[in-house]
């Protein structure tokens, strides 16, 4: 499980008791804290000790005439940033939502810095099951001793020679994905029909810590994406966290651009890009993980003839990102990751692969 994080307290001021409840929702989706939620009459009766622990406050009045002392003291004081504008959020079913929760995020980072959602060093190195590698190797890349940055031999399985991907799978995960991405593909088998490409919300410096302590006991290779490259099936190809990727004639293509959006990297992004080159054979599974990235893209998907797995949400160490996609309706199987890896199995076959 990872480690809990500490993350700023929100105060949540509204006169509309839906929108507080929304409002508090998205918040918990990215791991905030809520320091207090009230109308805005009731604010005078909010203990002192709640409103000195708010790092910023959000403001949604429905009665715009609505006017206090209490509420005015705090519109006027410039120590702790308020946050106006945000807008009625929509249905949380309406695919508007996502968007609006997304707008949400972003006009708060404005305010108070990087909302941390991603999934940290410790709890990767934590999936280990043998050796002892601890976070200062990771972080003293210079040590000789430090076996997770130097470059690995390339085993047997890369040797053999593979088909085209026939199909290619986005595996979508931030907080909490690790320990699921690994349960999954420690069930694959190297013969399976389809390709992987393992978008996960990570610090890039420790994206070839996550490769290793993944590959560990999988039956596919687990590499990084190669510029020019074609997609094979039998292989997982890591996403890179600082650049944004394009396909073209089902080729891999760096940019020198960043990913849109708040996430490194933008699984909503690597969706529209794939599905661009490779139509319905682009396919989805979103495991745990704060957030909705992947939703946005998910009704496209849908439309296209794209298949859309979650993680069932009661396997998850975080659920937001897989429950996003199912309460859009766009999930078309949800299970535990070992659910999920034999369900994939059986949907797509195996085939011989024939050494050099």
């Amino acid at each position: 499980m990872p480690e809990k994080r500490l993350q700023p307290a929100i105060g949540v001021i509204s006169d509309c008791a839906l929108q507080r409840h929304m409002i508090q929702k998205a918040l918990s989706n990215y791991g905030l804290n809520i320091a207090l939620s009230c109308d805005p009459a009731m604010l005078d009766q909010q203990l002192k000790e709640r409103i000195q622990r708010v790092t910023c406050w959000i403001l949604v009045l429905e009665n715009e005439d609505f006017d206090s002392p209490e509420l005015n003291e705090l519109i006027e004081q410039t120590n702790i940033p308020v946050l106006f504008g945000l807008g009625k959020a929509p249905d949380k079913f309406d695919e508007l939502y996502i968007s609006w929760e997304r707008r949400l995020l972003s006009k708060l980072q404005e305010l108070i810095g990087q909302v941390n959602i991603f999934e940290s060093v410790d709890s990767v190195l934590s999936l280990q099951t043998q050796g002892r590698i601890t976070v200062t190797q990771v972080l003293d890349q210079s040590k000789p001793e430090a076996p997770v940055f130097l470059h690995q031999p390339l085993s047997k399985k890369s040797m053999v020679k593979r088909p085209l991907a026939s199909e290619v799978w986005i595996l979508a995960a931030s907080l909490g994905g690790p320990g699921a991405v690994k349960a999954f593909l420690d069930l694959i088998p190297e013969s399976i029909r389809a390709s992987f490409l393992y978008a996960q919300h990570i610090d890039a410096h420790f994206s070839q810590v996550l490769t290793q302590v993944l590959g560990r006991h999988a039956k596919l290779d687990l590499l990084a994406l190669e510029n020019g490259y074609p997609l094979y099936d039998g292989e997982v190809r890591m996403v890179p966290v600082d650049h944004e990727v394009k396909f073209e004639d089902e080729q891999v293509k760096f940019t020198a651009n960043k990913w849109q959006g708040p996430y490194g990297p933008s699984i909503d992004h690597l969706l529209k890009n794939l599905l661009a080159s490779y139509g319905a054979r682009c396919n989805l599974i979103v495991f745990s993980g704060m957030g909705n990235d992947g939703a946005l893209m998910a009704p496209a998907l849908h439309q296209a003839g794209c298949q859309i797995w979650t993680q069932a949400p009661d396997s998850c160490a975080s659920a937001s990102m897989p429950q996003a996609v199912i309460d859009l309706n766009c999930s078309d199987l949800s299970g535990t990751p070992e659910e999920l890896a034999r369900a994939l199995i059986q949907r797509v076959g195996c085939h011989e692969i024939a050494t050099e």
